[in-house]
């Protein structure tokens, strides 16, 4: 079920509500830690197996078997703190771009258009068409994500993809950012067309991918995902676009492949 905020949960709850609705995820994990020290913030307690394959070999598919026997959970305080502060950094930096028609206005190009579980994903203008070996900013998102391909689409979500080999990226602090890979993509007219290589008809060409890994974060307000802040796919970016919040996706099993 999704999990909800309630007022009650613990003393000074209304404080942190208030707090995470505006993206400051540093001062909230802050008072929690003297509040409730023997507990965390959502943030930083993602829920087991959230991060299921969708048994199609498509979006999350591949790179996950390197955690194997892993599980996510609680992070340590040292690591809540530390990935709070890069969650305050990235979302106000993205939060610059509030809708498609801004960010492609300021140079983001792009390269996915609306894709349910995932929205479209608009490269940074910093970054090019495939980012540098190794190179990870916690603090500035590779892609913005947006709710429709129109100029009033709004920010969903943002994603970070590094060129790191076989292995994935150190990434952020503590281990519940599991990354995954696209092994190729098929490009036409400067969009993936095909979550794969391309078939006949496509019009485009195929590129290996495959050192490539990427992770999503859900934590713009109004689309933040509290089982798993790190999951693949958004339950509520539906196929025929972003869900009402009284719409029951909000209520599917967190752990549903899409």
């Amino acid at each position: 079920m999704r999990f909800r905020i309630r007022a009650l949960a613990w003393p000074g709850m209304l404080v942190a509500i208030a707090l995470t609705a505006s993206g400051c995820f540093y001062p909230a994990a802050k008072y929690h830690s003297v509040k409730e020290p023997d507990t965390r913030p959502w943030w930083c307690d993602s829920q087991p197996n959230q991060d299921v394959h969708d048994g199609g070999g498509g979006h999350g598919d591949h790179g996950q078997e390197h955690y194997a026997g892993m599980e996510k959970g609680p992070l340590s305080w040292d690591d809540c703190l530390a990935l709070s502060g890069h969650l305050d950094n990235a979302l106000e930096y993205a939060q610059q771009w509030p809708t498609l028609g801004e960010a492609e206005d300021a140079g983001w190009t792009r390269m996915v258009n609306y894709a349910t579980g995932m929205g479209t994903h608009h490269r940074s203008p910093e970054s090019g068409i495939l980012p540098a070996q190794g190179v990870f900013d916690p603090d500035k998102p590779t892609y913005l994500q947006y709710g429709g391909n129109g100029d009033d689409a709004k920010l969903v979500g943002m994603s970070w993809y590094v060129n790191s080999g076989s292995m994935p990226p150190e990434g952020f602090p503590g281990d519940n950012d599991w990354w995954h890979v696209h092994p190729a993509l098929c490009l036409s007219g400067g969009l993936v067309v095909r979550d794969g290589p391309c078939e006949p008809g496509d019009g485009g060409f195929t590129v290996d991918l495959s050192d490539y890994w990427m992770v999503h974060a859900w934590i713009v307000p109004g689309w933040q995902y509290e089982a798993d802040l790190f999951i693949n796919h958004h339950p509520c970016l539906l196929p025929e676009g972003p869900a009402a919040p009284d719409d029951p996706c909000w209520d599917m099993p967190m752990d549903m492949p899409m």
